[in-house]
């Protein structure tokens, strides 16, 4: 009996674990992450919460994350999948590419079905560097590296990104001009604080970019540097964040800066994979949280 009840427990924790796996390495998580943020970009602004809008970006998010998988199956249909590789995204890279693909027709699908006011030609840019960030791209029959091999350049393009998606978004389908003074400064605030967490996945891919030659942050001022930047990017996001907000929000900022402030400390290049899956995507998630608790 008593076996029995261990055994019990440990297809428990097995299925616990599988699940939590699949959640963080399909990009669910970090996609997830981003509808939070966009819910927060609706309350910071005091507009009305867009739901259709926030599940956009949050299928958007999913394919773009997952497109690298949706390019190799689709270039290789055929390809056989190795089940015995340590990564779990080879192991199941059918499941990704099929989970990309349904991400893309449903933003497809609530991008028109609700009939969101965003600029087809505005998305255009960031499609052309989501899609340019990971996938080569053949010019003149010659193959042009994609741009996070461009020296000093992943990070901010993941910021920009980021920082459009989850603010400017939002705010132009809710019919504010994006050059509006309170979208550019909560656009500026975004955007320090992906960049400052951003700086972490280059010292996570240290080893890796410098076997393939690409110059990054690390790379060039070495990782403690590297670390005192992203905190310098975190302090100043809180600087603006309590100058530009009140009360109950400013703490919530503040703490968030702090969180993001504790991972960052604590990063190293040796740190697991799931270290910065989870806190530092996280870091996003508790920024919105705290948001949400400030302005309930």
């Amino acid at each position: 009996m008593k076996n029995s009840k261990e055994l019990s427990g440990w297809e428990s924790y097995s299925l616990l674990k599988r699940i939590f796996q699949a959640l963080l390495y399909s990009s669910v998580f970090i996609s997830f992450c981003a509808f939070a943020l966009t819910i927060e970009t609706y309350l910071l602004s005091e507009l009305p919460v867009s739901i259709p809008m926030a599940v956009f970006i949050f299928m958007a998010t999913l394919f773009t994350y997952n497109l690298s998988s949706v390019q190799s199956m689709v270039r290789r249909p055929r390809q056989q999948v190795n089940k015995l590789s340590s990564s779990w995204a080879q192991r199941h890279k059918r499941e990704l590419a099929a989970l990309g693909l349904a991400g893309i027709t449903l933003a497809t699908f609530i991008y028109f079905r609700y009939n969101l006011h965003i600029n087809i030609w505005f998305m255009l840019h960031l499609a052309v560097i989501s899609i340019g960030y990971t996938v080569p791209i053949v010019y003149k029959a010659r193959k042009v590296k994609p741009l996070r091999s461009v020296p000093l350049l992943k990070v901010f393009l993941i910021a920009y990104v980021w920082a459009i998606v989850t603010t400017l978004f939002p705010m132009m389908d809710a019919d504010v001009l994006m050059w509006d003074s309170q979208a550019m400064l909560l656009f500026a605030r975004r955007f320090l604080f992906i960049l400052a967490l951003a700086l972490l996945f280059d010292i996570r891919d240290y080893s890796y970019d410098r076997s393939t030659n690409t110059l990054t942050f690390p790379g060039l001022m070495g990782v403690e540097s590297t670390k005192l930047l992203s905190l310098c990017l975190l302090m100043l996001y809180v600087v603006l964040a309590v100058t530009t907000e009140t009360l109950d929000t400013q703490l919530a900022l503040i703490a968030s800066g702090i969180g993001a402030a504790l991972v960052v400390a604590f990063s190293r290049e040796d740190k697991p994979r799931l270290y910065y899956s989870l806190f530092a995507d996280g870091a996003m998630l508790l920024h919105a949280t705290l948001i949400f608790l400030a302005r309930s």
